[in-house]
């Protein structure tokens, strides 16, 4: 039985460990992809992606804006050359996409100032550990020694 809570609360720590929350997001090469006049509908179905948020609705059109990762590459920091390295995913950029009242693109604006905020990591918080094992464990083995009497 002690080797259950154990394995238990083991495998309790093993899946609080970290969670990432990002939000869904497009390649440049589907960007590089859009044009000017598209439409709305067109424009979604080449990133693949809903907008992530609304910038801008006024009487003349609307901003809306989607995310897409821009490409990285990795290097020792020693063997750094223009070529070599592997490629890897960089980071979030948001893309400004907008669109005329007639529902067709006029503007197509990358936001490299944009603050990078888009994807969140949640890491063990020892201290709601540390108050997890305190209260619940306990209570636990004075379960199991009232069950063996």
């Amino acid at each position: 039985m002690k080797n259950k809570v154990l394995s238990f609360l083991c495998s309790l720590l093993f899946f609080t460990s970290c969670i990432v929350q990002s939000p869904k997001y497009t390649t440049l090469e589907k960007v590089i992809s859009l044009q000017l006049g598209m439409s709305k509908a067109e424009v979604e179905a080449t990133l693949n992606i809903k907008p992530y948020n609304l910038k801008a609705y006024t009487d003349s059109g609307s901003v809306f804006i989607y995310i897409y990762r821009a490409p990285d590459r990795k290097t020792f920091s020693i063997y750094t050359r223009p070529l070599n390295g592997h490629k890897s995913k960089g980071r979030y950029v948001q893309l400004e996409v907008a669109y005329s009242k007639k529902d067709k693109v006029t503007s197509i604006t990358s936001c490299n100032m944009c603050p990078d905020y888009l994807e969140i990591d949640s890491v063990i918080n020892w201290g709601d550990v540390f108050t997890f094992a305190t209260v619940t464990l306990p209570v636990i083995l004075i379960y199991i020694g009232l069950k063996k009497n």
